[in-house]
């Protein structure tokens, strides 16, 4: 009996201590979940205003175990309630919320909010294709610490209506935040979407998308971090415009070391293919080391601040003319300040005739708007391009076969059908001729120009050719390159060097040094009560008799 009573004691105790417990969270949750979605608003504006969404808590209701509310999102310009998205959260107070301890989670937590899209005027037509079931439902816990731990589920559909039909895999959606978001991590995945019509002339098709991030937000106010999105595979069967890609791939990268920013951004395809052509497959990775940290968070901020002002008043346009005439004459200068190196590598193009590639690397001194004008009006321009850049390093490679194909291909993509192997013969050679003519002006000397060849004497031209030709592209085989090393006072241009100066000039972008022009402006005025006389032989105007 004595055991007994102390049993039902314990349960007694417990039991008034979870209650009282999780009636004291409650009374913290109300004010917490404002926070949260203040929070919300503040990082959509300061991060992604064009996405122009509003959030707001409305008829929250507190209980001693579990408190509800309706999380409203809206657009900045909706007219009204019909305009709305509401979300329907059961929140259940902490320590211990009854959905988490029945998964073992036992770290106390301030709540765990069960979220499920609502039924109303905006998402009526959803309800009826995922026969009344929400098609967004999941969980969000949030710690004492006011970290955010979400896990979204999105409905699979099978739907059709009228001619029409969507197939949806679902897709899950992970969120994890803290409660200031200086720290996100979350991810997207789908397996796979299909929307087309009845009679199948006409569909779009999608596999494996997955979409990550993984980032911080720096002292700077501009996130670090990583960040990718996938597509295993793309068809798109529209007429006159079919066509295909697989694994497009968009990945960045950004880490701050020290007060600098090293960065970089790339893009992949594999098979993109139009009208029965697979056009081939390419990437570009760009690459910056050295960015100045302070001036990329204030460039950042300038730019989402101008951004919302534009959309606040329908004119966001004005708005990034503004931004970059800023960058030109105020951001870049200060982007410099720590010399930073800037890449491209690798960026090529393949296909099934060949592959071409270019590789870029350059890095900056510190810009000096005045000093760079000065220098360009002084006929200055080597020392202009020697105050801005350290270094100068390009190499570019054009493979014929494989530029005939393209050019072949885009012949055939303009006129909007597919062709038979003999016609596509016809293209390829058409294609052939066109490129031999180019090749005839990337293989031309890059300091002679047919305008000035039209004045000179037989005598000049003649000894013109016999001169040694500095063509743009050299040819190799199947390819033209070009190269391009500029440090210091030399510039190497495929396997010609020169001064920058003697380069320049040669480039006609600056005059010659001991080039007057063709004259000698007299800057004496005459003086008073004195003129000067004509000149010998000149014609003097005599007043026409009435």
């Amino acid at each position: 009996m004595k055991k007994s009573l102390v049993a039902v004691g314990v349960i007694v105790a417990v039991g008034a201590a979870w209650t009282g417990a999780s009636w004291y969270t409650g009374s913290k949750v109300e004010n917490e979940l404002n926070k949260i979605i203040s929070n919300t608003n503040e990082f959509f504006a300061a991060n992604a205003p064009e996405a122009g969404v509003v959030f707001k808590v409305e008829n929250f209701k507190r209980g001693v175990f579990s408190s509800q509310a309706n999380i409203v999102i809206s657009a900045a310009e909706s007219n009204g309630a019909d305009e709305t998205i509401v979300f329907n959260t059961d929140i259940e107070h902490g320590p211990f919320p009854l959905s988490q301890v029945a998964k073992f989670n036992l770290i106390p937590k301030l709540g765990a909010a069960n979220i499920e899209l609502a039924n109303n005027a905006a998402t009526k037509e959803l309800f009826e294709i995922t026969k009344g079931k929400p098609f967004i439902s999941g969980t969000a816990v949030v710690g004492y610490s006011k970290s955010i731990d979400s896990n979204l589920e999105l409905l699979p559909i099978e739907y059709s209506k009228d001619d029409a039909s969507i197939s949806f895999s679902g897709s899950k959606l992970v969120f994890n935040s803290s409660a200031d978001f200086a720290d996100v991590d979350g991810s997207i995945i789908t397996d796979n979407l299909v929307i087309q019509k009845a009679d199948k002339s006409e569909s779009m098709t999608l596999k494996g998308l997955k979409i990550t991030t993984n980032v911080t937000k720096s002292q700077y106010g501009f996130y670090t971090g990583k960040q990718d999105l996938v597509i295993a595979d793309t068809d798109f069967n529209i007429p006159e415009t079919k066509f295909s890609f697989k694994n497009l791939v968009i990945g960045s990268d950004t880490v701050l070391e020290k007060e600098s920013v090293k960065g970089s951004i790339s893009y992949s395809i594999d098979d993109l293919k139009a009208l029965e052509q697979n056009l081939g497959s390419g990437k570009v990775a760009l690459s910056i080391d050295k960015l100045d940290a302070k001036a990329l968070g204030k460039f950042v901020e300038q730019y989402n601040k101008a951004l919302a002002e534009g959309l606040a008043t329908g004119d966001p346009s004005a708005a990034a003319e503004q931004v970059a005439m800023d960058m030109m004459t105020k951001t870049l200068p200060e982007l410099l300040q720590s010399k930073p190196t800037f890449s491209i590598s690798p960026a090529y193009w393949k296909n099934d005739a060949g592959q071409s590639s270019i590789d870029l690397s350059m890095t900056f001194n510190k810009w000096d708007q005045d000093e760079l004008t000065s220098l360009a009006m002084a006929n200055k321009v080597d020392e202009a391009v020697k105050s801005l850049l350290t270094s100068f390093d390009f190499n570019f490679t054009l493979n014929k076969p494989m530029a005939i194909e393209l050019i072949a291909q885009a012949a055939i993509l303009d006129q909007g059908k597919a062709v038979d192997a003999g016609t596509k013969k016809q293209f390829v050679e058409q294609a052939t001729a066109e490129f031999d003519q180019a090749q005839v002006m990337l293989t031309s000397d890059m300091f002679s120009s047919p305008f000035e060849e039209m004045f000179m004497t037989d005598e000049q031209r003649a000894e013109k050719a016999k001169q040694k030709k500095s063509p743009w592209m050299v040819e190799k085989g199947n390819d033209l390159t070009m190269t391009i090393k500029f440090a210091g006072n030399d510039i190497t241009f495929n396997a010609d060097k020169y001064t920058l100066a003697d380069f320049l000039t040669k480039m006609k972008v600056m005059s010659s040094p001991e080039d007057n022009m063709g004259y000698e402006e007299d800057l004496t005025e005459p003086e008073m009560g004195t003129e000067e006389a004509p000149a010998e032989g000149a014609d003097i105007a005599v007043p026409a008799a009435n």
